[in-house]
């Protein structure tokens, strides 16, 4: 086991210091300089609810880094410690502007273009579903208009609200905000894990219009797990440049993640979330969040701790995709 992985991990919690596994602060314009290839940054906002759910996911940032302390940074099971693969940091959370929706959005996506321009990986944690719309907008526009991404939505509900309200950035609108971008392809748009009764017909329609393929959580149980969520990911990854991944932890079945804004019975287990996360990694991750963690229903905290396996799980896939590829370069 390396030196990270020894009392100092416990640093965070005996200080009072709170950081994502005891990782050191800094600002997204030191990044470059530090040479962290993976940066975690808190969205501790969640006024663009609009849909029928439960408030509380402004503290899921810090319910995420106290679940990540209960860790070490190395895994038996890749060999891989996360602080030498990534000289992982914690920029700490994103500036918000309390009440105003559009402006917080847009405070959040300076500082992920910042992280992206230092060559770095974002791992966003929210904070209510709405960063993906900044978030993605970020990758689209670090991509540049030459290149393609792709956009992957984990989530119970498809949140593809064209407009509520006259508001077009809201945690009801990620989907189509993001299909809607210049770089963007519809084949390389989809969506995982939806079920329930808050997916309503305007939300359909909305994904028929673009054509986004949906894998329903009725989908997932038609066909070997491995093989649908298999062939979701390779739609999301065809010849794409970069992948936006958007993770809302209510895509895991509220037995096992009871700690979310909005929970609905019938989705992924734990092991399952956990497999998918890895699957999402072996493929190369380029931008990530995490969102509608709210520790307030989380009292044992369960929920936070399986996110964070879920995107620890994602790091060491994608880090071991990197090794692997670097071994198969000529000399």
């Amino acid at each position: 086991m390396t030196s990270h992985a020894s009392s100092r991990n416990f640093a965070a919690i005996t200080s009072g210091v709170l950081s994502v596994l005891g990782a050191p602060h800094v600002p997204p314009s030191e990044l470059k300089e530090f040479g962290a290839k993976a940066a975690f940054l808190g969205f501790p906002f969640d006024g663009a609810n609009a849909a029928i759910e439960r408030p509380g996911s402004a503290n899921g940032p810090r319910g995420l880094r106290i679940a990540s302390n209960m860790c070490f940074p190395w895994s038996f099971e890749w060999d891989i410690d996360l602080f030498e693969a990534y000289n992982l940091v914690d920029c700490g959370d994103s500036p918000i502007a309390i009440g105003n929706a559009v402006r917080t959005h847009e405070l959040v996506q300076a500082e992920i273009a910042t992280i992206l321009a230092a060559g770095t990986i974002p791992m966003i944690i929210g904070g209510d579903h709405s960063v993906c719309v900044p978030g993605t907008r970020a990758l689209s526009e670090y991509l540049g208009p030459e290149k393609k991404m792709g956009y992957l939505h984990l989530d119970a509900h498809l949140d593809a609200g064209e407009e509520i309200g006259g508001e077009y950035e809201t945690n009801c609108s990620g989907l189509v905000r993001a299909a809607d971008l210049p770089n963007v392809s519809k084949e390389n748009v989809v969506a995982i894990g939806a079920r329930g009764t808050i997916n309503v017909p305007d939300w359909w329609e909305a994904v028929k219009r673009r054509e986004i393929s949906v894998y329903t959580m009725r989908d997932i149980r038609s066909r070997p797990f491995e093989e649908v969520v298999g062939e979701a990911l390779d739609r999301a990854w065809d010849g794409v440049d970069g992948v936006y991944v958007s993770f809302d932890t209510d895509v895991i079945d509220s037995a096992y993640a009871p700690g979310t804004t909005g929970p609905e019975p019938g989705g992924f287990t734990g092991p399952e979330i956990i497999r998918m996360g890895q699957m999402i990694g072996e493929r190369g991750i380029s931008a990530v969040d995490n969102v509608e963690l709210c520790p307030i229903y989380d009292p044992s905290g369960i929920t936070a701790r399986l996110v964070w396996e879920v995107l620890s799980q994602m790091l060491y896939a994608n880090a071991k995709r990197s090794t692997v590829a670097q071994a198969a370069e000529p000399a």
